[in-house]
């Protein structure tokens, strides 16, 4: 196979974590120092499926759209580009290839669920970050037989200019941003031999001039909006200009993938709400339900699933007529199960329970309503949402710059409120990380030997929550042998790693009991 231009990313962004895209948030966790590479191979980042010339059959929707902008560009034909797992790097590079293309999500592991949870497991750094310095190794063995380019993009770039060494990682070129507009002049240079900058900012692409994808993407994923416009001071979409990817665009898109093998799709937005908005906080309920409509008539060609990346809470609520009709459409093609139902999924954004914070650093996310309304606002939307069948993943941010000891005590009276009323919202805290390209960029990170007691009980509460309504179903296929290995290096692990320090024993301890019980007894998942 003669390849010119190979794309590829690390092993834990190759995969589809069989069908569940939650599942992905655990390759930020720790990888144990005991566990081998070919256990989460096999059991968690299983690889993508690939063809008999090493092309990836589904690969991430940011090289996706990368392969065609190089192809679309009439620069390179179709067969000399391939988005290629990085395990079979040696199997495809040779004296032909030129370039070589990774995009990294988060390839230091200074993203927030990498630097909160590997550190909170204390088991070894985040697997992301082990699969990244995996495929740098593989690249720089074969730069010593292929003289070939390599240039990095994604939206972990900022981590390499801001903390890494792009040199010694054997990066030429790093794209910060958007890399549609500027990918072709770039691997066209690098491919003819010239020089190119190594640092380049990405231009912020036009909606008309981003690429329709050629081949099937991970999750059948598919771009509705790109941005934001809500202004969260912490979140680096907010940074970018918001658009609406035509519906045309999108369901040529969603076919691609329907004709590649895909019966998944998975729709990329800061907020289904957003779409054919022009302002972020009035959503546009006849371009919303046209897009839906469009999307749900693909089951004639095989759609089976869908899934929506994000939706504001605020949004949700205060359109409730909107979300009805959405949840109504959707539930057919639900993708979950959670205690033998069908579930909608979905990820929100709690971040804080603070209306002093929320108006400091978020007063986008609650329009139209005000600062002070917030808590209820959020507990009266994760209802509604569980009316129509939703259980979302909620993110929680702790330790924002200025967060007081009130501040903290406010976002744990609403992570118990959400107990008290059997939400079964999937609760995620998080530290604070100041993201490369967020307002916040030039903020310290915050660590866990700085919170109080009362964030760390922020913690403890929400994990004390989830084991509760959803480790039913993630143990009800563990056999008694399973069970019994797990209670000890439970008991191990309690005994070592997790009372090192008060903060993890704190975290452990109001965990393990939930998961003790589920281990004891046999369960009826339909209760």
């Amino acid at each position: 196979m003669f390849l010119k231009i190979v794309l590829t990313a690390p092993a834990t962004e190759m995969s589809e974590y069989n069908k569940n895209p939650a599942i992905a948030f655990v390759s930020a966790f720790s990888k144990p120092f005991f566990v081998p590479r070919e256990f989460l191979l096999e059991n968690m980042y299983r690889p993508v499926e690939r063809d008999q010339d090493f092309r990836a059959k589904f690969a991430p929707l940011g090289l996706r759209r990368i392969e065609a902008s190089l192809i679309q560009s009439g620069i390179f034909r179709e067969d000399e580009v391939a988005v290629v797992h990085p395990d079979d790097l040696e199997e495809v590079i040779r004296e032909d290839t030129k370039v070589v293309g990774i995009g990294a999500k988060d390839p230091l592991g200074l993203g927030y669920v990498s630097l909160t949870y590997s550190v909170l497991l204390g088991l070894g750094e985040p697997m992301n970050k082990f699969e990244f310095f995996k495929l740098v190794k593989i690249l720089k063995k074969l730069r010593k037989k292929y003289r070939f380019r390599v240039v990095l993009g994604g939206s972990g770039a900022w981590q390499i200019y801001m903390y890494g060494d792009p040199r010694s990682l054997g990066i030429d070129v790093l794209v910060d941003g958007e890399g549609e507009v500027v990918a072709p002049s770039i691997f066209y240079r690098l491919s003819v031999g010239e020089d190119v900058e190594n640092y380049v900012k990405g231009l912020a692409t036009p909606v008309e001039k981003i690429p329709c994808i050629k081949g099937a993407s991970i999750y059948g994923a598919v771009e509705l909006t790109r941005g934001c416009g809500r202004g969260c001071a912490f979140c680096s979409p907010t940074m970018q200009l918001k658009r609406d990817i035509a519906i045309e665009k999108i369901l040529k898109d969603a076919e691609v993938n329907l004709a590649n093998g895909q019966d998944h799709l998975l729709l990329v937005t800061e907020d289904i709400f957003l779409y054919g908005t022009k302002t972020p906080w009035e959503p546009n309920p006849s371009t919303l339900i046209k897009l839906v409509d469009s999307l749900t008539e693909l089951k004639r060609r095989g759609l089976k699933y869908i899934q929506i990346t994000h939706l504001n809470l605020a949004a949700a609520l205060y359109r409730k007529d909107v979300l009805e009709y959405i949840s109504f459409k959707l539930y057919e093609f639900s993708w979950l199960k959670l205690r033998g139902r069908y579930v909608l999924t979905t990820e929100v954004g709690i971040e804080t329970g603070s209306p002093k914070l929320l108006e400091k650093y978020m007063r986008g996310k609650v329009l139209p309503y005000k600062p002070d309304e917030w808590p209820k606002v959020v507990l009266n939307s994760l209802i509604n949402l569980e009316e129509y069948n939703w259980v979302p993943l909620a993110t929680i941010i702790v330790g924002l710059p200025s967060e007081d000891i009130e501040d903290a005590y406010q976002t744990l009276k609403l992570v118990e409120s959400i107990d008290e009323h059997g939400l079964r919202t999937f609760l995620v805290p998080l530290l604070f990380v100041p993201l490369g390209n967020c307002a916040l960029r030039d903020q310290a990170f915050r660590t866990f030997n700085e919170l109080s007691d009362i964030q760390i009980e922020i913690f403890a509460k929400s994990w004390k929550h989830n084991m509760k309504y959803w480790s039913v179903d993630h143990f009800k296929s563990y056999k008694y042998l399973h069970r019994v290995l797990l209670r000890i290096l439970m008991h191990l692990y309690g005994a070592t790693v997790a009372k090192r320090y008060r903060w993890r024993k704190k975290v452990y301890d109001e965990i393990r009991n939930e998961i003790l019980e589920c281990l004891s007894k046999n369960i009826n998942v339909e209760e």
